[in-house]
């Protein structure tokens, strides 16, 4: 494992490699947290969604799925390889995207007490994501799947209130297609 001595490089993926980033995906999030895989190919189309990914010898060991907002970054998405976890390149992954990003950076955590939402908090937090106080339903990804109750968090950790929940319904307009939940 390792061999990322190097500075970390994002490449955009291609709509045609896809099935890769599926197949990550599918190994890193409950189907509740992702589209079917035909919903998923379809975002390519969209000007604001592009999908970044760290490769080694050819091969996609991590990626971010970003929506680009007007005021902020989206992040939808952040998996790395489970074959590459626990030797830090997460962490070096999400402090290279976030000097590269010139606005905020908004994620959204489950608001469970899980063991593995607590941990993936506590990742955002080190990196200096702020958690928000708002909570609210996911709605469904795939029709097989239940909604899933989450919060924000953002980076830098300075962002008011009244700036999140407009951001928040941004989110929901664009990804969700949704306009007032």
């Amino acid at each position: 494992m390792g061999g990322f001595n190097i500075k970390i490089n994002f490449r955009v993926l291609n709509k045609e490699e896809f099935p890769a980033v599926y197949k990550l995906m599918q190994l890193s999030f409950p189907a509740a947290e992702f589209r079917s895989y035909e919903e998923g190919l379809a975002l390519f189309d969209l000007s604001n969604y592009q999908v970044l990914v760290v490769e080694k010898y050819g091969i996609i060991d991590a990626f971010i799925a970003e929506w680009k907002f007007q005021e902020f970054h989206y992040v939808e998405h952040f998996a790395v390889n489970p074959k590459e976890r626990g030797n830090g390149i997460g962490t070096r992954i999400m402090v290279e995207y976030l000097q590269q990003v010139r606005l905020p950076v908004v994620i959204e955590v489950e608001a469970s007490s899980a063991i593995n939402a607590k941990r993936r908090i506590e990742f955002y937090k080190r990196l200096g994501f702020a958690l928000s106080d708002m909570e609210y339903m996911q709605p469904a990804l795939q029709s097989t799947a239940q909604d899933v109750l989450l919060r924000l968090m953002h980076y830098p950790n300075v962002i008011p209130n009244k700036t999140l929940y407009e951001i928040k319904q941004e989110i929901f307009k664009a990804v969700y297609s949704l306009n007032n939940k």
